[in-house]
């Protein structure tokens, strides 16, 4: 007879079926045409070498379906062409796009998503709440909260008839903070409302390896530079070279930086960023030393290992070939927690402002 955990798992993995059909509808609208024609060509010959290579007596065990990579918004995409062009026209200003503008951007089951997330609300909590799941988690050192789109608290708080909150449809600023937007090339984001007299021109360009060295040249007149380096990935490998350590790719990336002359006079920022997940991992018992052999001997805690990470990225930006009078400032954040984030963001733009003026001979 079948373990009865094992039926129930058996259940709530059919019952949960639907959502793979939010997730095509979600990657659908994120994509452009020839990315998401692409994928679909791929899909089908995975699937397809994956049942060939099968017996008939085991093909009842094929995937259903080929997974998603992580989702990502391309610049491309129907979402990002109509939301850029809503920003420009209602000057950034919530809730003032027109119904057309609105309707271009969603397709007309737009609500269909949240109904399949309603109808699933209880089975998802129920399968994120057993014990037996955030057990496995754990011993496979998971750690959900990177991956991108994760909404389960929006789901946690779940009403007690079972409907989901607002949040679902209409995202609040946790929810927000949660989410990614991958960088695949230089993006611009206007903010020309934030507070009179001030427009923000933000310049998003990619870290990956690929993409480094082409775009310094075409940004050597920015007010700031600003650096993320995720300190909890210390644990993980690059998506494009799964032999290079994420933490020691971020080591070198603030090398280039630092060496690139065109970009010398321009102040930087460094963010230690994920603060809150690099605590989770060292408490869990993931030891940074094992990734970071420069760490060995010292405490797995995490204020003596961003300290140490802080020392280190000083200590190479003071060896560079940047100048010494060029102001370089790191900051330990979390950008999900909005108190802090605010917080830096004000920072930010009094740095900005102060420099503008120092440059006009204000001060």
């Amino acid at each position: 007879m079948q373990d009865p955990q094992a039926q129930s798992f058996a259940r709530l993995r059919l019952r949960l079926t639907p959502l793979r059909s939010v997730e095509a509808s979600i990657v659908e609208s994120l994509s452009s045409p020839g990315e998401l024609a692409q994928t679909r060509t791929q899909n089908l010959i995975s699937v397809r070498t994956s049942r060939s290579s099968h017996s008939p007596a085991s093909r009842s065990n094929t995937p259903e379906m080929e997974e998603y990579e992580d989702v990502y918004a391309h610049p491309e995409s129907r979402w990002h062409r109509v939301l850029y062009r809503c920003m420009r026209t209602t000057n950034a200003v919530p809730g003032r796009a027109s119904t057309s503008q609105r309707s271009e951007m969603l397709p007309d089951d737009d609500d269909a998503p949240a109904v399949t997330l309603q109808a699933c609300a209880a089975d998802m909590r129920q399968i994120w709440g057993c014990p037996v799941i955030q057990q496995y988690l754990k011993e496979q050192g998971l750690f959900m909260e990177e991956q991108s789109g994760l909404l389960i608290l929006a789901v946690f708080s779940t009403t007690s008839n079972g409907s989901l909150p607002k949040a679902i449809s209409r995202p609040m600023a946790n929810d927000i903070l949660r989410t990614r937007v991958k960088t695949i090339a230089p993006t611009e984001t206007v903010l020309p409302n934030l507070e009179p007299g001030l427009e923000w021109r933000l310049y998003d360009v990619g870290g990956a390896r690929r993409q480094r060295a082409k775009w310094a040249p075409f940004f050597d007149d920015m007010d700031l530079i600003i650096v993320l380096v995720p300190v909890s990935a210390f644990d993980q490998v690059l998506a494009e070279d799964k032999e290079i350590n994420r933490l020691r790719d971020s080591f070198e990336l603030w090398d280039e930086l630092c060496q690139t002359k065109a970009l010398h006079h321009i102040p930087t920022l460094l963010f230690l960023n994920k603060c809150d997940l690099l605590d989770k991992k060292l408490k869990a018992g993931i030891r940074l030393a094992e990734y970071l052999t420069s760490y060995e001997g010292k405490p797995n805690e995490t204020k003596k290992a961003l300290n140490y990470l802080s020392k280190r990225f000083a200590a190479m930006r003071k060896d560079s070939t940047a100048p010494q009078n060029t102001p370089c400032y790191i900051h330990h954040t979390s950008v999900v927690d909005i108190e802090t984030t605010h917080t830096v963001i004000a920072y930010v733009r009094d740095k900005i402002i102060l420099g503008q003026m120092r440059d006009s001979y204000f001060v």
